[in-house]
């Protein structure tokens, strides 16, 4: 009789025990914390619409056109760029040209100075006509492989120390600088309204922004590890360059 008291009243504990328990939801059902997006660039000095544009893999027509920027594609420091292809911005008074009666000239501070750079897209028309010829920038082997889903945009080519670098094929270049992150001393060259090559890891530039170059221009030099990183973009987004150069 008492081991069946007993057992109606473990029954009755383990009963009651449950009821408390709190629900927990299985955690396929818990809503994660939604990602940041970022909607806005502030434009820093040495930055090229096309430096911007490469940071965020955006094309940068469609950069330009979301910002209300005309041809020359320029941008001063300071400018306010939006990244969000779903808002389109008429106009950037930042770096409009203001209807103004005629005075005579001042002196302005270097910072102030209109940029002066020959426009890349009028540069790109004097040689639209070319076709293009792909090959090695330089030589050496291939040691890492383009790979978008390890996050390898390009490809590694190994080299000699000091090596001389050379355009992929003939283009525009539309920024030489080190402002990119994880690039190094980067140099990227405009093919066509939708070809783009980047050349990062140098130890020296030696071309400028709105230079017309080709195959056998030196447009860069390479440091001690003589070590390449080279990209391909179409339409803004990365490619196998192993499709392009032999």
């Amino acid at each position: 009789m008492f081991r069946i008291w007993l057992s109606i009243l473990i029954f009755l504990l383990a009963t009651l025990n449950q009821g408390c328990t709190p629900y927990k939801a299985p955690i396929v059902n818990l809503e994660q914390p939604p990602s940041q997006t970022i909607n806005t660039h502030l434009v820093e000095e040495g930055e090229t619409l096309y430096s911007i544009a490469w940071r965020y893999d955006l094309n940068v027509r469609e950069l330009a056109r979301i910002n209300g920027l005309n041809e020359s594609y320029r941008v001063r420091k300071g400018l306010v760029l939006n990244l969000d292809k779903t808002r389109h911005t008429e106009s950037l008074p930042a770096i409009a040209s203001p209807k103004v009666k005629k005075v005579a000239p001042v002196v302005v501070e270097k910072s102030d100075a209109i940029d002066k750079k020959p426009s890349v897209n009028l540069s790109l028309k004097k040689i639209s006509g070319k076709k293009l010829r792909w090959k090695k920038p330089i030589k050496g082997k291939i040691i890492e492989n383009y790979n978008p889903k390890d996050l390898r945009k390009g490809v590694v080519i190994q080299a000699v120390s000091g090596a001389s670098v050379k355009p992929a094929a003939h283009g525009v270049v539309v920024y030489a600088g080190d402002g990119l992150r994880d690039y190094g001393k980067l140099v990227i060259i405009k093919h066509s309204d939708y070809l783009l090559s980047a050349y990062g890891h140098n130890q020296k530039l030696l071309v400028n922004e709105g230079q017309i170059v080709d195959g056998s221009k030196i447009i860069s030099k390479l440091g001690s590890n003589g070590r390449l990183y080279f990209e391909i973009r179409k339409d803004g987004k990365p490619v196998n360059p192993s499709a392009y150069i032999k």
